[in-house]
C-alpha cells in the first residue's frame, strides 16, 4: 500500500548574511489556485493574468508553480459543487490549466500529490462562502497542505493567531459583500420589473423595444433596456393557442400538431416546429397579460425552483400591450391543472390492445382523493361491464397519507353514469324547464356573486392555514429524528415525511394558482339567458352512440365528482362557443349508429328521479358576448350563422360566454 509523499516542513529562512553564505533556496512544488466570477462584465483572461501575477510574485526563493487550478464560476457554491461547470473552456487555450476546485481536491488527496502548499490572490478566490472556504483548508490541512494567499505572510510553523484573525474577518467580509450584492441585485431587478422593463428575450408574439439606457454614461456605451411591443404576425399564434385551451378545452400536444399542421399561418418560436414544450411555456407566461412579472424561477441552494403564484411579483398595473386578459390566464392555469395527462378526442387510444371507446374517459374524479377514475372492462356472462376505478392505493404510504379516511375501492359503473348523465341534459340542458332550474340559485346580484366568491377564497385560505400546520409539523418531526445513519427506522420515516411534505407543496401551489385566480377575476350577477342558446331536444343520451357519446360529453366538458361514502355524484357542464359550434354535428340523426342504443342499459332501474337533489350552481365569465342560437336542424343553423355572421373566433379578442352548471345528485345505488 503506497503512503503519501512526505513533504518535509515548510520554512522560510531569514536572509542569509550574504549571497556566498546562503546555499541554494529549498525547491518547493506549489499548486495556483484561481478563480474568476460569472458576471458578464468580468474579463476571465484579464482577472486570471492578475492572480497568477500576483502569485508568482509572492513565491519565496525556491517556491515554484507545479500545477494550475482554476474555475470560471461563483465563490457562493457549495465546495463540493465546485469545479463542475464548462466556462473555463473560453479561455482555456491561454492559461495552463490542470483541472478546477475538485480536481485540485483529488490531487491533494492522492498518495502522492504533485505540490506541497496551495497559493491564491485573495483568501476570498477559494470561495466566498465562509464555510465552504473553511472546509477547503480542512481538507488540505489534514494532507498536510497549507493554504496561503499574496496579501499574507508565508509561515508555516505554527499558527499566527493575527494572521487567522484578519482571515477569518476578511472571509466573513467576503461573504457579506456577496449576501449583500445579491440583495442589492434582487432588489434592482425588483424594480426594474415593476417598471415595466423586460427581463430576459422577448416572450413568442411580442418583439423587444429597445430604449437607450437612462443612465448617460451606459447610454454612451450603447447599452439599452428593453420594454415588450406587440409581434403582428406572431401575437394572434398566442391567442389562437389560448383560445383553444380556455375555450375548446385542447391538450397540449393536439394544439402543437395544430399548430404544426399550418406553419405558415403558426410561425414556431425556432426551426424545430412547435412541441408541447413550447406550448407549455406560452399558456404558462403570465407577461401575456399585459403585466410584467418577475420571480417565477429563483435559485434556492443553489438549485432553479418554480416557486409558487402566490410569490411572483407583478407589476401593479399593465404595462405593455397585453395579448389576453388575465382572467383568460387564469383560466388556462386552471385547465392545465385539470386537463393533467387526458388525452385529446374520442378516437381509439393507438395501444394495439385497444379495441372500444370510453366515454367518461379523464370526466369522473373521486371526490376523495380528487384522482381521475380510469376506465377497466371486466366480462361477465351479460357481456363486458365498464367500471371507473380509483386508482386510490391503500398499501401506498403517501396515498394514505393524502387521504386517510379514503374508501379501501372505490367504482362508478358506465351504466350508472350514464343515467346520472342522461338526466342532466334530459332536464337541466335540453329540457323545457331548465331556465328555471337554473335561475333558482343564480346570484341576482354582482353583491351576490362577489359574496360567492369571498366564501371560496375563505375555504381555500382556510385550507392553506392547516397545509402550514401540517407542514410545520413535519419539519418538527424531522428535527425531532435521530441523525444516526445506522438508524433504518429512523431513515424510513424522514423519507415518509419528506414525501408527505412535498404531497403538501403540491397541494399549497394548485390553492395558490386556485386563489389567485379567484382574486383576478371580478364577480357579476348571471344570466340565465345563456341556455336559451341550446336546443331543446329532451332526452338525447340513449340515442347516441359511443363515439358521439364521448363528442357531447367532450363539448360540454362534462366533469363528474364521484362520491362513494356520501352515495352522491356531482355532474359540472360549461358552456362556451366551442359548444354550441359542436352541437349541430353531434346532433345529426342522419349519422351512421345515431338512435341505436337501448333506452334503458340492461339490468338498471329505469327511474332516478331522486338523484337530483341540489340545485345547480353556475359560475360565468363576464367578460363575453354571447353567440346566436344554435337551431335544432343543421339546414337552419347554416341559414342562422349567415343572417348572423358567425364565424370561426381565430385570433378574435372576444371571448364566449362561459357557463358553468354543477348539479349534485344522491342515493347511489350500491
Amino acid at each position: 500500500m503506497a503512503t503519501p509523499a512526505q513533504h518535509p516542513p515548510l520554512r522560510l529562512a531569514a536572509p542569509a548574511a550574504s549571497p556566498r553564505e546562503a546555499g541554494p533556496a529549498e525547491p518547493v512544488p506549489v499548486a495556483f489556485l484561481g478563480r474568476t466570477s460569472t458576471l458578464e462584465m468580468q474579463d476571465p483572461r484579464a482577472s486570471l493574468s492578475r492572480q497568477i501575477r500576483a502569485a508568482r510574485g509572492w513565491l519565496p526563493p525556491g517556491w515554484f508553480i507545479t500545477a494550475w487550478y482554476w474555475d470560471i464560476e461563483s465563490g457562493g457554491l457549495d465546495l463540493e459543487a465546485r469545479g463542475r461547470g464548462q466556462a473555463w473552456r473560453a479561455v482555456a487555450g491561454d492559461i495552463p490549466r490542470d483541472g478546477g476546485m475538485a480536481d485540485l481536491l483529488a490531487e491533494a488527496a492522492s498518495p502522492a500529490p504533485q505540490f506541497a502548499a496551495v497559493v491564491c490572490e485573495d483568501i476570498e478566490r477559494s470561495g466566498r462562502d465562509t464555510f465552504n472556504a473553511l472546509k477547503l483548508e480542512k481538507k488540505l490541512s489534514r494532507q498536510g497542505i497549507p493554504l496561503f494567499a499574496t496579501d499574507e505572510p508565508a509561515v508555516i510553523e505554527g499558527l499566527n493567531a493575527t494572521t487567522v484573525l484578519v482571515r477569518r474577518m476578511k472571509q466573513g467580509v467576503a461573504e457579506w459583500f456577496r449576501l449583500q450584492l445579491k440583495e442589492k441585485t434582487w432588489k434592482g431587478l425588483v424594480e426594474h420589473a415593476l417598471d415595466g422593463w423586460n427581463i430576459g428575450p422577448a416572450p413568442y408574439g411580442y418583439q423587444a423595444d429597445r430604449i437607450p439606457h437612462p443612465v448617460p454614461a451606459k447610454a454612451s456605451q450603447g447599452r439599452t433596456k428593453t420594454r415588450l411591443a406587440l409581434d403582428p404576425a406572431r401575437a394572434p399564434v398566442v391567442e389562437q393557442i389560448f383560445t383553444w385551451r380556455v375555450v375548446h378545452k385542447l391538450g397540449m400536444p393536439t394544439i402543437a400538431a395544430r399548430l404544426n399542421a399550418d406553419p405558415a399561418r403558426y410561425p414556431a418560436p425556432t426551426g424545430k416546429g412547435w412541441t408541447t414544450q413550447t406550448v407549455y411555456a406560452v399558456l404558462g407566461n403570465p407577461k401575456y397579460t399585459g403585466h410584467m412579472v418577475y420571480g417565477r424561477i429563483r435559485k434556492r441552494q443553489g438549485r432553479r425552483v418554480t416557486v409558487p403564484q402566490t410569490e411572483w411579483l407583478w407589476s401593479p398595473g399593465p404595462v405593455h400591450p397585453a395579448i389576453i386578459d388575465r382572467d383568460t390566464w387564469a383560466a388556462a392555469q386552471q385547465i392545465s391543472a385539470e386537463h393533467s395527462t387526458s388525452r385529446d378526442g374520442d378516437q381509439l387510444s393507438r395501444h394495439p390492445a385497444a379495441t372500444r371507446t370510453y366515454p367518461y374517459r379523464g370526466r369522473v374524479r373521486c371526490r376523495d382523493c380528487r384522482r381521475r377514475m380510469g376506465a377497466s372492462p371486466y366480462p361477465s356472462p351479460a357481456g363486458t361491464r365498464v367500471y371507473y376505478q380509483c386508482p386510490h392505493n391503500p398499501a401506498n404510504p403517501r396515498h394514505a397519507a393524502a387521504a386517510p379516511d379514503h374508501p379501501r375501492t372505490v367504482k362508478a359503473p358506465e351504466p350508472r353514469l350514464d343515467q346520472i348523465v342522461r338526466l342532466f341534459f334530459t332536464d337541466h340542458v335540453f329540457g323545457p324547464r331548465r331556465a328555471g332550474l337554473l335561475a333558482v340559485q343564480l346570484p341576482a346580484t354582482d353583491a351576490a356573486a362577489a359574496a360567492d366568491r369571498d366564501a371560496t377564497a375563505a375555504a381555500i385560505k382556510a385550507r392553506l392555514k392547516q397545509i402550514d400546520t401540517a407542514q410545520n409539523s413535519c419539519i418538527l418531526e424531522l428535527e425531532q429524528l435521530p441523525a444516526d445513519p445506522a438508524d433504518t427506522a429512523a431513515a424510513a420515516l424522514r423519507g415518509r415525511i419528506r414525501a408527505r411534505f412535498a404531497d403538501l407543496h403540491h397541494e399549497r401551489e394548485q390553492l395558490g394558482t386556485q386563489l389567485a385566480a379567484l382574486a383576478a377575476s371580478t364577480p357579476r350577477a348571471a344570466d340565465p339567458s345563456l341556455l336559451d342558446e341550446l336546443p331543446i331536444v329532451g332526452d338525447i343520451l340513449p340515442r347516441l352512440p359511443a363515439a358521439l357519446k364521448a363528442r357531447l360529453l367532450e363539448a360540454f366538458d362534462i366533469q363528474v365528482l364521484w362520491n362513494k361514502p356520501g352515495r352522491q355524484a356531482t355532474v359540472h357542464a360549461e358552456i362556451t362557443d366551442a359548444t354550441l359550434r359542436a352541437l349541430p354535428a353531434i346532433l345529426n340523426p342522419g349519422q351512421d349508429g345515431y338512435d341505436d342504443t337501448d333506452d334503458v342499459a340492461a339490468g338498471e332501474a329505469e327511474s332516478m328521479e331522486d338523484l337530483f337533489e341540489a340545485p345547480i350552481v353556475p359560475l360565468i365569465n363576464p367578460q363575453a358576448r354571447i353567440h346566436p342560437v344554435i337551431l335544432t336542424y343543421i339546414a337552419l343553423v347554416n341559414e342562422f350563422k349567415r343572417r348572423k355572421g358567425l364565424t370561426e373566433p381565430v385570433g378574435s379578442r372576444d371571448r364566449g360566454q362561459r357557463l358553468r352548471l354543477s348539479r349534485a345528485s344522491g342515493h347511489l345505488a350500491p
